[in-house]
């Protein structure tokens, strides 16, 4: 396979790989409530099964032990975190709040009012439902457990669809943003990366080999300690985008970028269209931190289709950045993998079925 002597990079044929059911609940059961297991260690958790296989009674059940919490001074601000299933239903969410008002635990939409984060995940045997909230110095801890074969799912509001992923390329250089060109037969790929504090551009073609790089280090174009950019692919030319500044370059050998102050938004949400229906799903990267797994949400993009059901995707490491392809039903994801150190990017499609 070809090497550029400016970036220690591999490139992946395509290999499509489309999680089974069971993986994509493992997946987002372990970033969801990882930390609230850890709890176990740490916070006093009590863990209960519910009387009922009902949803319905578990959620009452679990606003009973709610209220029961020592020293629980509300109000509180409820804070759901659901997989799809269960989140594609706001009927338990309602319940829970009724629940509580009957226990005279008040709840506010005030953003400032201390959290009372709710989590409703299923595994391949159970639904387990989770209450946290803050009590003094400590977190308290609630769960309650049914059997999943129980569950009734809901209809979803749109057609079913499901997320292909790739890793299309990797290298141990920051990449900052991927950005496609080409047709989207060519699959072709465009890179900006750091290497030695140094900003390139890279082309790719789609067999993996590096057809053109350029340097922008004649446009003093050196990356902080905390680099942020965007690259636009234009054809013959392209466009990075940097804090304050805009520089365009042709991908044609011996020309320097040009430079130019100018204030630069940042980037408006990917929104991708599903080849099912033409109902638009819109990117968003969950994680909190740049030192742990994060969590790609796709999320239906219109209020007409709140209740649809969202997707999640785990990635090895924090989503660097997520840029739309020429194919309206894909993007490319930037991330980096903490195991490896190094920095990946994905393509992400929308495809129809469960």
């Amino acid at each position: 396979m070809p090497r550029n002597s400016l970036s220690a990079a591999c490139y992946h044929r395509y290999r499509i790989a489309v999680l089974p059911r069971s993986a994509i609940y493992r997946s987002r059961s372990s970033l969801l409530f990882l930390i609230l297991f850890l709890l176990c260690f740490a916070v006093p958790l009590h863990a209960s099964p519910a009387d009922s296989n009902s949803l319905a009674d578990a959620v009452r059940q679990l606003a009973d032990r709610i209220a029961a919490i020592p020293n629980l001074h509300a109000p509180f601000r409820l804070e759901f975190h659901a997989d799809a299933n269960l989140a594609a239903d706001s009927t338990w969410q309602d319940t829970l709040r009724q629940e509580l008002e009957k226990h005279r635990v008040t709840i506010t939409d005030e953003p400032s009012a201390p959290p009372l984060k709710i989590g409703a995940v299923e595994t391949p045997t159970q639904v387990v439902l989770t209450a946290s909230a803050r009590v003094g110095d400590r977190d308290d801890v609630r769960i309650i457990t049914f059997a999943r074969a129980a569950l009734s799912v809901p209809a979803l509001a749109v057609a079913p669809i499901r997320i292909a992923r790739q890793l299309i390329y990797e290298s141990s250089d920051r990449i900052l943003d991927a950005s496609a060109f080409g047709s989207a037969a060519e699959a072709g790929l465009a890179v900006l990366l750091d290497r030695n504090a140094e900003l390139f551009a890279l082309r790719l073609d789609a067999s993996g080999s590096v057809k053109q790089t350029v340097s922008l280090a004649a446009a003093n174009l050196r990356a902080t300690r905390d680099p942020r950019g965007e690259l636009i692919d234009k054809g013959a030319t392209a466009e990075v985008l940097l804090l304050g500044k805009i520089c365009e370059f042709t991908w044609a050998a011996g020309e320097e970028p040009k430079c130019r102050p100018k204030k630069v938004e940042a980037r408006t949400a990917v929104v991708l269209t599903s080849p099912c229906d033409t109902s638009n799903w819109k990117l968003e990267a969950k994680g909190e931190d740049w030192s742990s797994p994060d969590l790609l949400q796709i999320a239906p993009d219109s209020a007409a289709r709140a209740g649809s059901a969202a997707l999640f995707n785990e990635f090895p490491g924090p989503i660097l950045s997520i840029n739309g392809e020429l194919d309206p039903g894909s993007a490319l994801i930037v991330a980096r993998n903490l195991r490896t150190g190094n920095y990946e990017v994905y393509k992400i499609t929308l495809l129809c079925g469960n």
